[in-house]
């Protein structure tokens, strides 16, 4: 895994966490404090998140790897072959849609209550 997939850790400083021996996430999880705040650019509280974030993907990298290790190729197989035997969704007719539609709109005017669209200025008397 790469050190850039790290937040914070672009080219330069992975080039530089390279050259002080630390080359993978994994030697970077492992770091201590000290050995990262001897590098340039890498303050105490950086150092810290570093650490902490190498070690966060280290720990989602394993559970990955448990799932597909557990996981035999059959059960993968079973589980797409379900995914593309799913029930065709139900059609509604022409009906149904008018009906839905209309409910859509009540729900619409009960939300925003009733809308006025310019006719009541007619039934105001003139002053």
């Amino acid at each position: 895994m790469k050190l850039e997939k790290i937040t914070g850790i672009g080219k330069t400083t992975a080039e530089n966490l390279k050259e002080a021996g630390i080359d993978t996430v994994q030697k970077l999880a492992e770091s201590k404090l000290d050995e990262l705040l001897k590098i340039k650019g890498i303050g105490k509280s950086t150092a810290q998140k570093y650490i902490s974030e190498a070690n966060a993907l280290i720990k989602d990298k394993g559970k990955e790897q448990k799932v597909t290790e557990k996981e035999p190729k059959e059960q993968k197989q079973l589980k797409k072959e379900e995914i593309r035997q799913e029930k065709p969704k139900e059609k509604i007719t022409s009906s149904e849609f008018g009906k839905l539609i209309t409910q859509q709109a009540e729900c619409n005017i009960g939300l925003v209550g009733h809308v006025d669209h310019g006719t009541s200025w007619k039934f105001l008397p003139f002053p």
